[in-house]
């Protein structure tokens, strides 16, 4: 079976960006790359934008049952 190579889960960081990443990363203890998986990992699993992406998702299904106000003048 062929595998694909994983693709990397961050786009490519600017000097002062892995800069600031490192020194987090440091406070913490970790590597870069351990730091930046657990941050993609929290912010995937945030409730909040969970709880964003299903009202956005809501919205657009009923999109045609929404009216406003300045819409009926």
């Amino acid at each position: 079976m062929d595998l694909a190579p994983a693709q990397p889960l961050t786009p490519p960081l600017t000097t002062a960006e892995r800069d600031q990443v490192q020194r987090a990363a440091d406070a913490r203890g970790t590597s870069i790359e351990e730091f930046m998986r657990c941050a993609v990992l929290t912010a995937a699993a945030d409730p909040f934008l969970a709880a964003l992406e299903q009202a956005a998702t809501t919205i657009a299904n009923r999109a045609d049952r929404i009216q406003h106000d300045y819409a009926t003048g």
